[in-house]
């Protein structure tokens, strides 16, 4: 198995840290599996599954573009240990991933009036913290698994992986 970069730029504070950056040429869209925390990247290249607790990479297929209305239905059907699924996605053609957890903290894109796309990770205390690496890509798509454990924050060019710290999943499980 192969581990995803470790790209750390700025890592937010407990129980949040980076796990890595999926580089990507040409992001049209990502999808988490249902209460899991394995995240669908399809690409301009290829689809890829990453596990977003331990940032492994856990496949990778070849798509067969077929056509932009296909991919409007904001679905694909899962490979790997994802077969068999339909995965909800967002990215280029729209959708949305969850923008809040359970426990009350939320991810927001800044205004338009700033230069650079940026993330907020706001914390169920109001703090709000930059998680996105100030990349130039557009910002396509960021949100929450169903377990709340990750999330993710999809630009043209990259996925960047964030997950909760072992002690604060065990916490919220209990």
């Amino acid at each position: 198995m192969v581990m995803i970069k470790n790209n750390l730029v700025d890592n937010p504070p407990q129980p949040w840290s980076k796990v890595g950056t999926v580089l990507v040429g040409g992001l049209y869209q990502v999808g988490y599996a249902k209460d899991r925390d394995v995240i669908l990247i399809h690409s301009a290249s290829k689809v890829t599954l990453a596990d977003t607790i331990t940032g492994e990479r856990l496949a990778v297929g070849q798509d067969e573009f077929e056509s932009i209305e296909h991919y409007r239905r904001l679905a694909m059907p899962g490979f790997g240990c994802m077969a068999g699924e339909m995965i909800s996605t967002a990215g280029i053609w729209g959708g949305y991933l969850p923008a809040k957890t359970s426990d009350g903290f939320s991810l927001r894109k800044r205004d338009s009036f700033w230069s650079i796309p940026d993330v907020d990770l706001i914390y169920p205390d109001g703090r709000e913290v930059c998680v996105s690496t100030h990349n130039v890509c557009d910002i396509r798509a960021y949100g929450f698994s169903d377990t709340n454990f990750s999330f993710v924050i999809a630009t043209e060019c990259d996925v960047q992986i964030f997950a909760r710290k072992g002690d604060a999943r065990r916490a919220m499980e209990n």
